[in-house]
């Protein structure tokens, strides 16, 4: 079976602590894809970084992980095999997303829980030392076993990184990076480590952790809670977790398109409740994230329905309006002309009676009476009432004011 002994210990604390969050967005899909995404504004909650840790930081430390060889001494048929790559192949960071990419080896050994142990993003952010970190990191994954075997001097710094002259002298080894370190592990995480030393004379030659989980931990148990506590409370993430969906891959989906993993589930429970999906609802909610499904969006096809449809229905509610503003304008007119007729007096009425007779009305005035200055016959008077309305007609010019308060006393405005 392979075995990691270190990884060299090149990294700083923020470059660890890159390195860890990168992994836990990542991990559910390690072995089936090489890229990987995370939101920018994400990345830096998790990291702990403050508004000061703006996007050039963040880049230099990508670039790091980029440029910084890692080593890996495997144990294969009881040989050991020394092995070097780079911790990321290849990063991105576009319109606030950070894109990234692992070796396929890599991944496969990062996936596997005997080589590398997940770190608690909350219990991370509480170290302020990279030596801290990484004591903890490479004393983590031996909690199941106990101890981490013995390591000899030269071995360890290299795990740590403490590769500086001042610690070839073993009590300023011991002070900075065993002592200090386990003191801060045993306070602030998950684990509690005791050292165990072995001489050869009176020089250390060989040490070892024993690790056990923190009897404290209980009560570390609020400044521990897991960066995700909110949005494992989240509607859209307990309803991926109802579909079966893992909670890693729940989470990673989230994080990197709220909106459209809501979308995915509201369209899938729909077509489910309507008895079109023939598997399980958990993989199609999978195939349509992964495909980047157009999945509650419009195509072009139906946006364009869609509008003239709607520009239908405004011209047919335009043209609605305008027929009864027109409606509306000729009973004003004819109400107009109306009380115009019925201000005529008796002289003014004779002489339009007289004019009407010598043109349109010739031989229809026969039932007029001049005493009553009205048309006995019905049809004559009717014929007479149309002309005389044609005669006011053009004169009549709709004043707004007036008009509005008239519309607004037939409760149509």
């Amino acid at each position: 079976m392979a075995r990691i002994l270190g990884d060299g210990g090149n990294f700083s604390l923020q470059e660890r602590k890159m390195v860890n969050v990168l992994l836990l967005n990542a991990y559910d899909d390690l072995l089936s894809r090489r890229t990987h995404a995370i939101p920018v504004n994400h990345l830096c909650a998790m990291l702990g970084w403050d508004e000061s840790f703006n996007i050039a930081s963040l880049k230099k430390v990508l670039l790091r992980l980029a440029a910084t060889p890692i080593e890996f001494n495997i144990m294969e048929d009881g040989k050991e095999v020394w092995q070097v790559m780079s911790m990321i192949s290849f990063d991105e960071i576009k319109n606030g997303i950070c894109t990234y990419r692992y070796d396929e080896y890599l991944a496969e050994r990062f996936y596997d829980p005997e080589i590398y142990a997940m770190i608690n993003i909350g219990v991370q952010r509480r170290f302020d030392s990279g030596y801290d970190l990484t004591l903890y990191e490479n004393c983590l994954r031996y909690k199941a076993v106990g101890s981490t075997g013995w390591w000899d001097v030269e071995r360890f710094r290299k795990i740590v990184g403490a590769m500086a002259s001042i610690y070839d002298e073993f009590k300023y080894l011991k002070r900075d990076v065993i002592t200090k370190p386990v003191n801060e592990i045993n306070r602030v995480s998950d684990i509690s480590i005791v050292p165990e030393y072995k001489k050869l004379g009176r020089k250390v030659n060989y040490l070892r952790f024993v690790v056990t989980e923190n009897p404290q931990k209980t009560l570390l148990q609020v400044d521990l809670k897991d960066d995700y506590a909110t949005l494992r409370e989240s509607d859209i993430f307990k309803r991926l977790r109802e579909h079966g969906i893992g909670e890693r891959l729940a989470i990673a989906w989230i994080l990197q398109a709220k909106e459209r993993a809501q979308a995915v589930v509201d369209y899938v429970e729909e077509k489910d409740r309507k008895k079109l999906i023939k598997g399980t609802t958990a993989g199609y909610i999978r195939k349509l994230i992964e495909e980047k499904a157009e999945v509650g969006v419009k195509t072009a096809y139906e946006v364009k329905k869609e509008n003239a449809s709607k520009e239908d229905i405004e011209k047919a509610k335009r043209d609605k309006l305008a027929k009864r503003r027109a409606e509306l304008e000729a009973e004003y007119r004819k109400q107009m002309i109306s009380d115009q007729i019925k201000r005529l007096t008796r002289e003014e009425r004779k002489l339009l009676v007289e004019r009407y007779g010598l043109a349109e009305g010739e031989g229809k005035t026969k039932s007029y009476n001049p005493e009553t200055t009205q048309f006995e016959d019905t049809i004559e008077r009717v014929a007479f009432m149309a002309w005389l309305r044609s005669q006011f007609l053009p004169e009549i010019q709709i004043n707004t004011k007036e008009f509005a308060q008239w519309l607004k006393e037939k409760g149509e405005n």
